[in-house]
């Protein structure tokens, strides 16, 4: 079965909570002083440090639900619906707020790595590496944190009591000087391998690293930037796409491809697997453990209906088709999605898909993305690194040129419809059409929310962003009702 080398937390973790204690402890598994201070604990501290991308309101549930949801593609039923037309209440504020939570406890489990590692009596070596993992995963949580709410407080040191809540918003420059210093550092380690496979899967290779810090760059609108750190990735030739879609998915035990980046590592068992699932399907057909058919298509969003080709094998592979499938739907529930499939998973928490954050997908499209508004124009190279990935679209040869499939002869305009196309085809269910579009021209944007027919609630000035949890607010002496975001 898959090595579980992000699900179990050693050592003291501080966990924000929703009532009026603002810190419990998290008491599994503790580390005496004398485990702490040998590999084997420092190694513990950082599976800690790990297991933070798969906590329930992270990117088990929650983050990753509400961005997919907002994106314009998507609405969704139950309990999430308010999401899908940007008209929050109070339970999606609450899950909100649980987000807001589990991601400064990941930040927290990362600063404590940061912190305690440095002074233990172990290989100068490992401390360096398990520092640079630390850090740039710390740059990963913050990126994720600041483009879902800006400004916010940036907690750099381990809460370990609280006497040291009280701590006031950062602007959201500063909070990105952060990330680019915390992410720029793993790199300059050269403490990291290239990749890691087998049992360390999940981990943050170098170029994991430098995937982030391109996608950093390119929501900062440092096109240059983002286009030669993604350069770089691609001229490592550590990666290729993989052909066959059913394996970049597979749920099957140690299933990984030649793209694999830096994925969750989830496994079937207990409360450790993909939950997705579980949300996606109709329980008759058998996907997952569960099916509570709570995401559904839009079919008002041209990017999934009239402007994606069926024969793009991407729609086929991402959306139910067969006469099996579409009889399961109907007036109220129009389309439904099956990108992850698991026949075998152990419960509605437990599916062994894992879920990508980064693979060599978007390293070729962020490329020809930031490349392309760098120069002002798309160039060869720009061409070339979409069109591999519309190719594998299509299933053909990824590297041949195909004068049936290639984009060819687009003005400026129309190559950027085409890379937000392409990633909107490619990365459906991946948590990242939402954070696409807040990338594009606002007018840009709001047409496309508009023309889905999802413009009734959306606020210019308000839902860009989240609201800042009201009990940050009411526990942290440095902030005040005036910190929150805009509109609410």
């Amino acid at each position: 079965m898959k090595t579980k080398f992000i699900l179990i937390f050693f050592g003291l973790s501080l966990v924000f909570a929703s009532c009026e204690d603002v810190y419990t402890e998290e008491p599994s598994a503790f580390l005496a002083p004398e485990d702490l201070n040998s590999e084997g604990g420092a190694l513990a501290l950082l599976k800690g440090a790990y297991a933070g991308l798969q906590l329930r309101s992270y990117y088990q549930q929650d983050f990753l639900m509400q961005a997919e949801v907002r994106s314009e593609y998507m609405m969704a039923r139950g309990s999430w619906a308010d999401v899908g037309r940007y008209d929050l209440v109070a339970r999606s504020r609450s899950r909100i707020n649980d987000a807001w939570d589990d991601m400064y406890n990941a930040v927290n489990r990362a600063n404590t790595v940061i912190a305690t590692v440095p002074d233990l009596d172990i290989d100068e070596a490992l401390k360096t590496q398990f520092v640079a993992e630390a850090k740039a995963l710390r740059g990963l949580h913050y990126f994720n944190i600041v483009r879902s709410w800006g400004a916010v407080p940036l907690r750099l040191e381990p809460l370990e009591s609280l006497d040291n809540i009280a701590l006031g918003k950062s602007n959201v420059d500063a909070i990105y000087d952060q990330i680019i210093l915390d992410l720029t550092d793993a790199i300059n380690s050269n403490a990291l391998p290239a990749t890691f496979t087998g049992g360390d899967q999940g981990r943050l290779g170098l170029h994991a690293v430098k995937a982030i810090l391109a996608h950093v760059h390119l929501t900062l609108g440092n096109y240059a930037e983002s286009a030669a750190v993604s350069k770089e990735v691609i001229d490592s030739g550590e990666f290729q796409l993989e052909p066959d879609l059913a394996t970049v998915f597979s749920p099957e035990d140690g299933a990984t491809h030649s793209g694999e980046m830096l994925s969750v590592v989830w496994v079937r068992e207990g409360s450790s697997g993909m939950r997705l699932l579980s949300f996606m399907h109709n329980s008759s057909l058998g996907y997952s453990s569960a099916g509570w058919r709570v995401l559904l298509g839009n079919l008002d969003a041209p990017v999934i209906t009239s402007q994606w080709d069926d024969t793009d094998l991407r729609k086929n592979f991402s959306l139910y088709n067969t006469p099996e499938e579409v009889a399961v739907l109907s007036s109220s529930i129009p389309m439904l999605f099956k990108k992850y499939i698991d026949s075998n998973g152990a419960g509605q928490n437990a599916h062994g898909n894992n879920q990508s954050i980064y693979r060599y997908a978007d390293i070729l499209t962020m490329y020809a993305w930031a490349d392309a508004m760098a120069n002002g124009t798309p160039s060869a190279d720009a061409y070339e690194a979409l069109n591999q990935v519309r190719r594998r679209g299509y299933g053909v040869d990824i590297t041949t040129p195909d004068a049936g499939i290639d984009y060819t002869g687009l003005s400026q305009d129309e190559f950027m419809d085409a890379v937000w196309n392409e990633r909107a085809w490619e990365f459906i269910l991946e948590g990242k059409r939402w954070y696409d579009m807040k990338l594009m021209p606002k007018a840009k944007a709001i047409g496309l929310i508009n023309g889905a027919n999802l413009g009734e609630f959306f606020e210019d000035d308000k839902d860009w962003l989240y609201p800042i949890p009201q009990q940050e607010i009411d526990n942290n002496d440095e902030l005040t009702n005036a910190d929150q975001n805009p509109g609410y």
